[in-house]
């Protein structure tokens, strides 16, 4: 059980972030809930007020942000029925009544972000034909969200077996690899969307990119800290190792060795070996 009481709003949007990028989906939920039930009691009584003015963004950014998170933990533990209460709740926040020009545009963001996510669960739900709207749709959005959107169509194809490749031809093209630099959130949108494309690609029949891009995200996760990522990618590279070429088992032998000489050459190694539980997204 989460300790949240005596925590302000902001740091529980920190934990709330941490919670996802740890795909912690039960503490989602529970932060969630308690941010809403801080925010409305400050909204029913001084939404104005010293308290208001203590928090770093706008009333309906933190009941904008918790229902979405709180949304997308419920899709991922596949409540799809109490995702969409959570959409429909934050798809229009017009009732916050706050007219500041911040406050205006987090209400049209979520707004778009509302259905940026039905697209997402009719996916998950197998509804292959809103595809070509939900492409056009991330076409038309920002770029970074195209990662996400690969993601969640990577997903339902492999869920309901049936091809994307054209969807792929489309949106890859947009698609940014991430640094050490970027947000926790952009490198695991990245690193699973593209354990997800390795899937795809080898029930395609392409075994050999597949297993490529496998090696390519050990590494990539390792470096960036993406404890998840790493593990996800090791499990699929041992569970079609037989199908790898010469080079590709030489490589991942290579891999496996620098890793073990980095670590025993650091004698921090233990300290500093995969530390995302403190890693916040921007």
């Amino acid at each position: 059980m989460l300790e949240l009481d005596g925590m302000n709003a902001d740091s529980l949007i920190a934990m709330l972030k941490a919670s996802f990028t740890l795909d912690n989906f039960t503490a989602m939920i529970d932060i969630s809930d308690k941010i809403i039930e801080m925010i409305a009691v400050i909204h029913a009584t001084a939404p104005k007020g010293f308290e208001a003015q203590r928090l770093r963004r706008p009333i309906v950014y933190y009941f904008g942000f918790s229902l979405c998170a709180k949304g997308i933990a419920l899709q991922k533990l596949g409540d799809y029925r109490s995702a969409r209460q959570c959409i429909e709740k934050y798809s229009d926040l017009s009732w916050v009544q706050l007219d500041d020009e911040e406050s205006v545009e987090e209400i049209e963001y979520y707004k778009n972000t509302a259905r940026a996510n039905a697209f997402v669960l009719d996916l998950l739900e197998g509804k292959e034909e809103i595809l070509p709207e939900y492409v056009n749709f991330l076409k038309l959005g920002a770029r970074e969200e195209l990662t996400a959107g690969l993601l969640n169509i990577l997903d339902s194809a492999l869920r309901y077996s049936y091809p994307v490749d054209w969807v792929l031809e489309e949106l890859q093209i947009g698609i940014e690899k991430p640094e050490d630099t970027s947000p926790a959130v952009d490198v695991r949108y990245y690193i699973e969307y593209i354990h997800l494309l390795s899937v795809y690609l080898y029930k395609r029949g392409k075994s050999a990119i597949a297993i490529n891009l496998t090696l390519e995200n050990i590494v990539l996760s390792g470096k960036l800290l993406d404890r998840a990522g790493f593990r996800k990618a090791i499990a699929f590279y041992e569970l079609v190792r037989a199908e790898a070429n010469i080079s590709q088992l030489q490589e991942y032998h290579a891999i496996m060795r620098n890793i073990l000489e980095g670590e025993f050459n650091d004698e921090n190694y233990e300290k500093e070996a995969f530390v995302i539980d403190n890693r916040i997204a921007d």
